[in-house]
C-alpha cells in the first residue's frame, strides 16, 4: 500500500478553506461565492479548497455531489488540492466514487481527495435506505474498495445476467492513488480506525475540545505506526473563521451570521432525530432542541463556545495563538469554514487576513 500521497511530515501547519454554506433560495449566489473563494485561496497558496456531500436540507444543500463541486473548483484554480469532504461512501457504488474523482483528479492534473464519512443523518438514507445500519462497516470495506479500483483501474461485479465481469473505469486518473482521509467526530474508536486504515483524519471541534483532540490524535499516531506503511498520517481540523484587523470588527461580522448558521445545523438536527435518528457525531438529543426558543439558547452557547477558542475568529494576533494550540494538540492542517458569513465581499476579504495568518503559523 502506497502512502506517499497520504503521509503528513509532522512539522508546521497547513491551512485549507472549507465551503460548508447554508444555503438560500438562490444557490447561484452560493457558487460565485464558491468559485471566487477558491480562486483567492490559490492566489494567497493556501493548500487545499474543500467542499462537502449534503443532502435534503438548507445546511450544505448547496453541496449534493462534491464530485460536481470539485469539477468546477478544478477548472478555476492551478495549485491547490481539491478535497470533498465528507463523501458518504455507503449512499453509493464504490465504481461510481473512482469515476467521478478520476474525472476531477484528470481536468486537475492530479489534485483530486476525498474524505470518507459513514454518514449520521438518517433521512439521508431514502437513497440508499438497507445501507444505514451496516454504513460503519462499509466505511472500512469502502477505504479499500477505492483505493484497490483507482490503483488497478477495474471493477469486478456480477451483472444482472449473473455474470461476474471484470471493467475497466475510465477516465484513468492522473495520481497513482488517491489520498484518502477517514471523517472522525470526538470517537476515539474512528480515530484508531483511521491509523488502522492509514488514511488522513478530518475532524471538527464541535464536539471536543484541545484536551481530547490531543489524546484523539496520540491514539491515531499509535495505530498508524502499527499499521501503516511510512509516514504518520495527516490530522485536519475544522475549524469556523473569519479573521479581521481587530477581535472586534471579526466578531461585529462573523457572529450574527455564525448564529444564523447554528440554528440552521440544529433544524437539520431536530428533524434527524424526530425522524428516528441520532444527532451529528452520535450525540443524545438535548432537551431545549425541542422548540425554537430552546434551539436559540443553544445556539448562543455554541457561539459562545466557538469564540472561547476552538474557532478562528478574531484578529490575527489572537488567530494565530489559538492555531499553534491546534498544532500543539497534533493536528497538520486546519480546514477554515469561511462561508458561514454569507455576504460575498466579507467572506473574500477576510481570507488576506487568514493568509497572514497562515504566514505568521508558518515561521512562528
Amino acid at each position: 500500500m502506497d502512502h506517499a500521497h497520504d503521509a503528513g511530515t509532522g512539522s508546521g501547519l497547513d491551512f485549507g478553506i472549507f465551503f460548508f454554506a447554508a444555503v438560500g433560495d438562490e444557490a447561484a449566489d452560493t457558487y460565485r461565492m464558491l468559485l471566487d473563494g477558491a480562486r483567492s485561496a490559490d492566489e494567497l497558496g493556501f493548500a487545499f479548497v474543500s467542499t462537502p456531500e449534503r443532502h435534503f436540507h438548507r445546511f450544505g444543500g448547496a453541496f449534493p455531489n462534491p464530485a460536481v463541486t470539485s469539477a468546477a473548483v478544478a477548472a478555476v484554480t492551478e495549485n491547490v488540492q481539491i478535497r470533498a469532504g465528507s463523501v458518504v461512501t455507503p449512499l453509493h457504488h464504490p465504481a461510481r466514487v473512482v469515476e467521478d474523482f478520476a474525472v476531477v483528479d484528470s481536468v486537475s492534473g492530479g489534485r483530486a481527495a476525498i474524505s470518507i464519512g459513514s454518514g449520521w443523518n438518517v433521512n439521508d438514507f431514502v437513497l440508499a435506505k438497507d445501507a444505514y445500519d451496516t454504513r460503519k462497516q462499509r466505511v472500512t470495506e469502502d477505504v479499500a474498495a477505492i483505493r484497490r479500483a483507482w490503483r488497478e483501474g477495474t471493477w469486478t461485479g456480477e451483472n444482472p445476467r449473473g455474470v461476474e465481469v471484470t471493467l475497466d473505469l475510465y477516465p484513468r486518473p492522473v495520481q497513482k492513488d488517491l489520498p484518502i482521509w477517514l471523517t472522525a467526530s470526538r470517537s476515539e474508536a474512528t480515530f484508531r480506525q483511521a491509523g488502522r486504515l492509514g488514511t488522513n483524519v478530518l475532524t471538527h471541534l464541535e464536539n471536543q475540545d484541545l484536551g481530547a483532540l490531543r489524546e484523539n490524535v496520540r491514539a491515531y499516531r499509535e495505530e498508524f505506526a502499527a499499521h501503516g506503511v511510512g509516514g504518520r498520517g495527516k490530522v485536519t481540523v475544522m475549524m469556523h473563521t473569519y479573521v479581521a484587523p481587530t477581535t472586534e470588527e471579526a466578531r461585529e461580522v462573523a457572529v450574527p451570521w455564525l448564529k444564523r448558521y447554528l440554528l440552521t445545523a440544529l433544524d437539520l438536527e431536530t428533524r434527524a432525530v424526530s425522524s428516528g435518528g441520532s444527532m451529528s457525531g452520535g450525540r443524545s438529543g438535548n432537551p431545549l432542541m425541542a422548540e425554537e426558543n430552546g434551539r436559540r439558547r443553544v445556539a448562543e452557547l455554541g457561539v459562545n463556545r466557538y469564540l472561547a477558542g476552538t474557532s478562528l475568529i478574531g484578529s490575527v494576533e489572537e488567530c494565530v495563538d489559538v492555531a499553534a494550540k491546534v498544532r500543539d494538540a497534533g493536528a497538520d492542517e486546519v480546514a477554515c469554514l469561511v462561508d458561514f458569513v454569507a455576504d460575498h465581499e466579507r467572506m473574500l476579504a477576510g481570507l488576506p487576513c487568514l493568509n497572514e495568518v497562515r504566514r505568521r503559523v508558518a515561521t512562528g
